[in-house]
């Protein structure tokens, strides 16, 4: 496993890398652990019921996504962030990601959004990133708003949150 981003908190150290199959197992055992809290947030989370369903999701997150990259703590997954939803006409995409419970809290998912929006406006040329949350999950809400995201509107179950190149620049 190659990490293509790495970052310290408190002396320790993180990394994004590419999401493998090979991942499924751990990915798996952690949507198993954190499933409500996750399927709260995420409808995916009650469909992953075996391993081999975490297999397809990643299968097709890969096709589906312009980009798609574990979080990792060492060599484990902890999480996930992504871009998608590409709208090539108006250089736009939106981002997601989730965590694992046990590492919510630590500026793991705002690093990782600092380095998710320097591929998207860098190598991706993307000239707008949306991020798109339920109303009520107040924890990815905060995250966007810490990491420079301005909350545009309410679309009933969700808040919207965008950050325009010209604003990280």
């Amino acid at each position: 496993m190659h990490n293509i981003s790495e970052f310290k908190i408190n002396k320790h150290k993180y990394g994004l890398t590419l999401v493998e199959e090979d991942m499924a197992a751990k990915f798996y055992r952690i949507i198993q652990k954190d499933r409500e809290q996750l399927g709260k947030w995420c409808s995916w989370a009650n469909k992953i019921r075996f391993i081999d369903d975490e297999k397809d999701f990643i299968k097709a997150a890969r096709q589906d996504c312009i980009f798609i990259l574990a979080i990792i703590d060492e060599q484990n997954p902890i999480g996930i962030i992504d871009l998608h939803n590409l709208d090539e006409d108006k250089h736009t995409c939106e981002i997601g990601y989730w965590l694992s419970s046990e590492y919510q809290g630590k500026g793991i998912m705002y690093n990782s959004l600092q380095v998710m929006n320097c591929y998207a406006f860098n190598f991706f040329d993307i000239e707008k990133l949306k991020i798109i949350s339920q109303i009520k999950n107040m924890k990815c809400r905060h995250v966007a708003e810490r990491a420079g995201f301005n909350f545009k509107e309410i679309k009933d179950p969700f808040a919207i949150y965008t950050k325009e190149k010209t604003d990280w620049e």
